[in-house]
Order: structure tokens, then C-alpha cells, then sequence
């Protein structure tokens, strides 16, 4: 048996049980990045900048705020300086929604740091950050 079968199954596993979390939002998850950048955030955001943080293109992060807006969630605003820029700002339906949306992921954090124990949770976060970093290095 490869030996890392054992690897991909538990990672897949819990990938999938992941984004079970996330089943629930009306809008996709991808989308919810983008809600929870602009607020949780300070300063203001331009598709640009959005797309950097996110590590996406800007067709990507464009799709992304067209929907959103299309949905109510966030409002396009004109830069007073460069009238071709221009800021994505929350809505409150978006506020409520990074609201509900944190209350319950937070619930579900609880729930495995309770389980796990909390030293044994944040060891999780932090193994999970240092391989995102390492598989984030394209070797560039």
C-alpha cells in the first residue's frame, strides 16, 4: 500500500467534513472570503487588492463581486481620486451574514477544541498554517 494512502484519506476526510461546515450558506465559499475580508477587514478594498489577499485572478475576484452584487451583499463604490477604480463595501444582508456564518463556525471550533483539548486544537491550526505555507511555495 503507498504510504501515503493513509494521509490522503484522513485529509480528504476531514476536507470534506470542512466544507460540510459551510454547506448551509447561501452563497459559495469562495464568495464568503471575499464577505469576510471586506468585513473583518480595515481600510477599503479594491477588486485588486481583493484578489491578491485572496490569492485568485482578477476574472476570478470580477465573477466573484458581480455575484455578490447580484445577491445584495455587497455595493460597488467610486474612487474619488481614480473614477475608473472603484471599492466593494458590505451590505447589511452581508454583515448579517458573516455574523450568523462566524457564530456557527465558531460553534463547530469549539465543539473539536472541547473534544481534542485546546492544546491538541491549536496544535491542528498550526500544523495545518505551516503546510498551507509550504504547499503555497511554488519553489519560485
Amino acid at each position: 500500500m503507498d504510504r501515503y494512502f493513509k494521509a490522503n484519506a484522513v485529509l480528504s476526510i476531514f476536507a470534506k467534513n470542512y466544507m460540510e461546515l459551510k454547506k448551509g450558506l447561501p452563497i459559495r465559499p469562495s464568495e464568503m472570503g471575499v464577505l469576510n475580508i471586506i468585513t473583518q477587514t480595515e481600510g477599503l478594498h479594491t477588486p485588486v487588492a481583493l484578489a491578491e489577499m485572496l490569492g485568485v485572478s482578477k476574472s476570478m475576484i470580477t465573477a466573484h463581486i458581480t455575484s455578490l452584487e447580484k445577491k445584495g451583499y455587497i455595493v460597488k463604490s467610486p474612487s474619488e481620486q481614480d473614477k475608473r477604480a472603484y471599492y466593494i463595501l458590505p451590505t447589511d444582508k452581508a454583515l448579517e451574514l458573516v455574523k450568523t456564518a462566524k457564530t456557527d463556525l465558531n460553534a463547530q471550533f469549539d465543539r473539536l477544541a472541547s473534544a481534542m483539548g485546546q492544546e491538541e486544537f491549536d496544535t491542528l491550526v498550526r500544523l495545518a498554517e505551516e503546510a498551507n505555507i509550504i504547499l503555497e511555495d511554488k519553489g519560485e
